[in-house]
């Protein structure tokens, strides 16, 4: 799961956590998300903070507040093509858009399943502590809106095109998708944006059965999911838009350029 390491000379040593690791790995399976076991993707990889593997700036790092640091690797074959690409490549770019914007889920949700979770920068990695961790207090949670798609088309295929497009973003930025109605992952189902038109493939994110139902934690970890699948799948080459009735969720449509 995690690796132990030494931290810079003069520095305490880094202290992997497992049992506060334990409690991450519980919360990521409930939001869904793949743990990446010994630093293989694709998933969320955990390691101490201040490791050998922590690559962000640990300027001001209190190990003992945020002990552990979480990092999303990508599918092997993003992660070689971010790495071998140069200066013109996209795939550097396309990596860092793909795991910052995980990350930045991550930080959002941990605080409702019991975590406590900050990032240094906007690029930084996510770091991890204890639920009672001085952190700032998270915002209430807006009341949790119907999720009512416009039409639902139960006997209407979805468009194939989006659906191989989808399938191929997550399999590249190493998202799982739902492949039955209690799977964990990127979820599509069939709508019509607007009578007289074709149906769309609308995408959301679906956590684990397990998952408390209730907002706060069900609100935090669907929106913040909701809209990481958006940028991740935009930062893939899909066409994505966001419609906002106002008296229901956002729905995020997709489609093949």
């Amino acid at each position: 799961m995690g690796v132990h390491g030494v931290a810079a000379a003069g520095a305490r040593e880094a202290r992997f956590d497992p049992l506060l690791a334990d409690r991450v790995v519980d919360a990521l399976l409930l939001v869904g998300l793949p743990v990446a076991h010994g630093g293989h993707g694709p998933g969320v990889h955990l390691f101490a903070s201040g490791s050998a593997e922590d690559t962000g700036s640990t300027y001001g790092l209190d190990p003992e507040r945020w002990p552990l640091t979480l990092r999303w690797l990508c599918s092997p074959r993003l992660e070689d093509a971010a790495a071998a690409g140069g200066t013109d490549s996209p795939w550097p770019r396309t990596r860092r858009l793909v795991a910052d914007s995980i990350e930045t889920a991550l930080a959002e949700l941990l605080p409702a399943l019991g975590l406590s979770a900050t990032r240094d920068a906007p690029d930084g990695p996510t770091r991890i502590g204890p639920a009672d961790s001085p952190t700032t207090p998270a915002a209430p949670a807006a009341p949790e809106l119907a999720v009512e798609p416009a039409v639902e088309l139960p006997a209407v295929e979805l468009p194939a095109a989006a659906v191989a497009a989808v399938r191929r973003a997550a399999a590249l930025a190493g998202l799982p998708l739902a492949a039955h109605p209690r799977a964990v992952g990127v979820a599509l189902t069939a709508c019509l944006p607007a009578p007289d038109t074709a149906p769309v493939a609308d995408v959301a994110w679906r956590p684990s059965p397990r998952l408390p139902d209730g907002p706060p934690v069900s609100t935090a970890v669907r929106e913040s999911m909701h809209h990481a699948v958006g940028s991740v799948l935009a930062g893939c080459g899909l066409r994505t838009t966001w419609h906002r009735p106002p008296d229901s969720a956002p729905h995020l449509h997709a489609a093949a350029r």
